[in-house]
């Protein structure tokens, strides 16, 4: 841990996650992700560019923040893709 200009001790920052291949999509990445589709895209064409921007600006319930990378067609993003879309047939 470092200390701060008054010798306070402060935590390290948490380096972000990093969402890249399909083993880092986790079921909190995913609800997240259908958090964003409810409330923005409940119905109709998606805009996932502007999912992953909303995405990149949460958090994950340890405060990392979380990195989607620039590859809109990455293996995690297809496999987001993949279940928001069995997600929105069911639902």
């Amino acid at each position: 841990m470092a200390r701060n200009e008054l010798g306070v001790l402060m935590a390290e920052p948490k380096s972000d996650f990093e969402v890249r291949n399909a083993e880092d999509v986790t079921d909190e990445v995913l609800e997240i992700v259908k958090g964003i589709i409810e409330g923005w895209y409940d119905e109709g064409r998606i805009d996932w560019e502007n999912v992953w921007d909303r995405v990149e600006k949460g958090q994950l319930d340890d405060g990392r923040g979380i990195d989607m990378g620039e590859d809109l067609d990455s293996p995690a993003v297809k496999k987001i893709k993949k279940e928001i879309r069995a997600w929105r047939n069911t639902g």
